[in-house]
């Protein structure tokens, strides 16, 4: 049995610390230049900024009140039912 050596081949050079820290300094660069970026953002509109009287009359029983209910159920029943019909209560 013989033992054949291993082809070096001309094109590959040898590594040394050197070789290894400029190798390591280019994949970490690589790695930030690639690093995903958030492409998405949330805008509010001036209606949603200006929310808070709302919350407050919410929050104040403002809108149980049964004339505040009763109009705003008739409001719904002419929306619904011009949609629907094509006619208003």
């Amino acid at each position: 049995m013989s033992i054949e050596p291993v082809k070096i081949e001309s094109n590959v050079n040898p590594v040394d610390s050197n070789t290894e820290r400029q190798q390591a300094a280019r994949a970490s660069q690589s790695a930030e230049n690639n690093a995903v970026k958030p492409a998405d953002s949330l805008s509010l509109s001036e209606e949603v900024k200006n929310i808070s009287p709302i919350m407050a009359n919410i929050n104040s029983d403002v809108y149980n009140k049964p004339e505040i209910l009763r109009e705003v159920a008739m409001k719904l029943m002419q929306e619904l039912y011009s949609e629907d019909k094509g006619t208003t209560v």
